[in-house]
């Protein structure tokens, strides 16, 4: 049942958007080139990327002190040091 109501509606669309024609779709597409080249989009899309970066450098910065931190428990935990390589007796 929903693989003919899927059918039914890709011909419904396949007929309505022949009859609107190239012309609706570049008119469609030209208003989301304006839309998406306007100086507030452009101003909003630098700024998330701002964001992001700012974002992804703090995180990294945890990450890397959360690493030492256990690194430096598991050491207390095993009594060895991590970075040094292990002697036979």
């Amino acid at each position: 049942m929903k693989v003919i109501i899927f059918i039914a509606g890709v011909a419904v669309g396949f007929v309505i958007g022949t009859r609107a024609g190239r012309g609706a779709y570049e008119n469609m597409r030209n208003k989301w080139q304006g839309f998406s080249g306007s100086d507030q989009v452009q101003q909003v899309k630098d700024g998330v990327r701002d964001f992001a970066g700012h974002a992804a450098s703090d995180l990294s910065d945890k990450v890397t002190e959360a690493v030492g931190k256990a690194s430096d428990k598991l050491d207390e935990v095993t009594g060895k040091k991590a970075d040094s390589t292990p002697t036979e007796a």
